[in-house]
C-alpha cells in the first residue's frame, strides 16, 4: 500500500536527480549549449571573414586580403584556408619563404585537400624545385583525379623539362 507521507520525499528525490541530469546545460561531450553556439558563431564569423579575404584576393587587393587572413589566424591559427590564401598571395608577390611556410602549414592541417597540394606544388615549381613540385601535383591528382589545375601544372612542368632536355639548357 502506498504511504502518502513518503510522497514529498519521493518528489524531492525526483527533482534532485532531474537537476543533476541537466546541470548547467552540458551535453554528452562536456560542453555547454552556449559553448556550442559560440563555437558555431565563431566558425560562421571566420568563414565570413575568409570569404571577404577571398574577395580581396580575387580583386588583387592583396594588402586587405593579407590583413583579413592574418586576422583569421589570430583567432584560429589552424584555419587552413587562411594559410592557403596567404601562401598564394606571397607566391604571387615573389615572397617564397613565407609562401612556403603558409602552404606547408595548410597542407599539414588539411593533408587530403587536393587544391592545397596543388598550390604548394606550384610554389615549388616557381622556385625551380621540380621534384617536389611534381610530387605535390601527383599527390593532388591522387586525392582528386578531376583537379584540372594540378593536371595542367604537372603537364607544364613536364613539358618544360622535355623542352630543356631537347635544347640542352
Amino acid at each position: 500500500m502506498f504511504n502518502f507521507r513518503q510522497l514529498p520525499w519521493i518528489l524531492v528525490c525526483i527533482f534532485l536527480f532531474a537537476g543533476c541530469a541537466t546541470q548547467s546545460g552540458k551535453n554528452k561531450m562536456g560542453s555547454t549549449s552556449s559553448d556550442t553556439k559560440e563555437r558555431a558563431q565563431t566558425r560562421y564569423d571566420l568563414e565570413t571573414m575568409y570569404q571577404l579575404g577571398r574577395k580581396y584576393q580575387d580583386e588583387a587587393r592583396f594588402t586587405e586580403a593579407i590583413t583579413t587572413y592574418e586576422n583569421i589566424l589570430s583567432i584560429d591559427p589552424n584555419y587552413a584556408e587562411a594559410h592557403n590564401g596567404l601562401g598564394v598571395i606571397y607566391s604571387i608577390q615573389g615572397k617564397f619563404e613565407p609562401a612556403l611556410q603558409h602552404l606547408q602549414r595548410a597542407v599539414a592541417l588539411a593533408p587530403l585537400a587536393s587544391h592545397l597540394r596543388n598550390n604548394l606544388g606550384y610554389t615549388y615549381f616557381l622556385l625551380g624545385r621540380k621534384p617536389e613540385a611534381i610530387s605535390e601535383f601527383e599527390q593532388a591528382l591522387r586525392l582528386d583525379p578531376g583537379n584540372e589545375k594540378a593536371r595542367a601544372n604537372i603537364a607544364a612542368i613536364r613539358n618544360k623539362t622535355d623542352m630543356t632536355d631537347a635544347t640542352g639548357e
